[in-house]
């Protein structure tokens, strides 16, 4: 069954009900019932943090954030924004919006339910179903027939999770949305032969690890789902692992390459971004893991691919550091000058701690714990050229490494981290414009600005990533960056 069909079929269930679209009060059907009143939307406050902010840097955010969430809870203008944006963007890359995937509309509603966890007063819960409807009914136009977190119907589901915590009549939705995930995972053909795996096969953003992220955060999964993990978890073992001594299984063949890579490593090569590459599997190994998935192997596949990863690790004039992959004909101690990598979520030194990190929370490993500390501490050495980051952004800007830092914050003693936290928002406040149209852009290259509204690349993550640094609510939704 699609991921239309499911939720049309789910309407059914629910009452019928009329509910206003857009400010002319146009009338339709929809398939999630329609939003609770007041006094029957109980948000949760886990008051477990605190804001490293001083009151001044505090004020600026929270003033910041709320206005890019105004802006944004006019879908015509963020439709009409995605439109221009589409001819703003210089580099050769695919641009769309407006799906019902959690990097489009789904990221959205869950912005407005979280500013509505933390502002229970100011009326956020209105626009959060407004734009989960509106998911669902873009689902009916263009069904989400992969299971993947960002771009399939795993990244949907975590959004209708998290609706749930406040809203029980949300459950059966949520348990027809993973009997699909289960069922679309079990009809993958997840390779289990050396260099037969692309990224998207097992990476974050589509593949394997973002899935079994999802999926292992559920409570009491039913017994599809549990298949389901179980069948992820085992190719993810199986991918940790070397059938050629010295040649890890998770190589990426030079014809799952794009061209520019291709030239760069003729013979494939290993990655090391989180979003793409090998910490993506070791950190959803380790969730699950500390979620009490133990199986035949997984101990040591994490084991593995941790000290792979700190064998790859190169030094820099400022400490610790990683290139973003490593050749295949390459042997340690290189024979060749590997350069490192931006500083970034998606690629580089905190994407990589995050991984390690769990890693050594699931092990024990308290010195994989501290190297993990030592190598985001080394990030904040840098200058801002070596750093890297010339966006305000999640994926490869400094939301991402803020959203990092927060929770490197919450678990370690680290005062450089929480000193440096404060430092970035006041960065992202910087590249943050009143006449901007979403009042963040995306500076894709230097010079080239973007209004983009999705989560990964625009608006939408860096607000998330504001109310995060500013509010006491734990930021329950960054389970999607693998970090938590």
């Amino acid at each position: 069954m699609s991921t239309g069909t499911l939720f049309a079929t789910l309407y059914l269930t629910h009452s019928m009900q009329r509910i206003a679209l857009n400010r002319e009060n146009m009338q339709h059907q929809d398939n999630i019932s329609s939003p609770p009143t007041s006094n029957n939307f109980v948000p949760r406050t886990r008051t477990t943090r605190q804001s490293l902010l001083d009151n001044s840097l505090h004020g600026r955010a929270l003033e910041t954030l709320h206005l890019i969430a105004e802006r944004m809870r006019d879908p015509a203008l963020l439709f009409s924004t995605a439109a221009r944006a589409r001819e703003q963007i210089k580099l050769d890359r695919a641009f769309s919006w407006g799906r019902a995937s959690f990097n489009h509309l789904g990221s959205l509603a869950l912005l407005y339910l979280s500013l509505a966890r933390s502002f229970p007063d100011e009326g956020w819960e209105e626009s959060a179903h407004k734009y989960l409807r509106l998911a669902a009914q873009r689902s009916q136009q263009t069904p989400l027939v992969t299971p993947g977190l960002y771009n399939g119907s795993s990244g949907l589901a975590l959004v209708v999770a998290a609706f749930c915590q406040e809203e029980p009549r949300y459950r059966r939705t949520l348990e027809a949305l993973n009997e699909q995930i289960s069922r679309q995972v079990l009809d993958l053909s997840l390779p289990t032969a050396i260099a037969q795996s692309s990224m998207g096969t097992y990476d974050v953003i589509n593949g394997a690890a973002g899935i079994l992220g999802y999926l292992c955060s559920l409570p009491e999964p039913p017994s599809h789902v549990q298949e389901a993990i179980d069948v992820l978890i085992h190719y993810l073992i199986w991918l940790g692992g070397e059938e050629k001594p010295g040649h890890p299984n998770w190589l990426i063949a030079p014809e799952w390459l794009n061209e520019h890579d291709q030239a760069l490593y003729p013979n494939g090569n290993y990655n090391l971004g989180l979003a793409h590459g090998i910490p993506g599997p070791l950190a959803a190994l380790s969730l699950a893991w500390q979620a009490g998935y133990h199986l035949p192997g997984q101990q040591e596949a994490i084991e593995h691919i941790s000290s792979w990863i700190r064998a790859s690790a190169i030094s820099d004039t400022w400490g610790i550091n990683w290139p973003g992959a490593i050749p295949y004909t390459a042997t340690h101690p290189w024979e060749q000058e590997m350069l490192p990598t931006r500083a970034a979520w998606c690629y580089g030194a905190p994407g990589i701690a995050a991984s390690l990190r769990l890693a050594g929370e699931a092990l024990g490993d308290e010195e994989l714990c501290q190297m993990a500390v030592t190598s985001l501490e080394t990030v904040y050495r840098r200058p801002a050229e070596a750093i890297g980051l010339i966006s305000p952004i999640v994926c490869h800007g400094i939301a991402g490494l803020v959203a990092i830092g927060l929770r490197f914050a919450q678990v370690s003693s680290s005062q450089m981290i929480r000193d440096h936290i404060p430092l970035q928002v006041a960065q992202i406040l910087a590249a943050c414009h009143p006449d901007a149209p979403l009042i963040v852009r995306d500076q894709e290259i230097p010079g080239n600005f973007v209004d983009d509204p999705s989560f990964l690349t625009g608006a939408v993550g860096v607000a998330l990533v504001l109310l995060a640094a500013s509010s006491e609510v734990e930021p329950a939704w960054d389970r999607i960056l693998m970090i938590a």
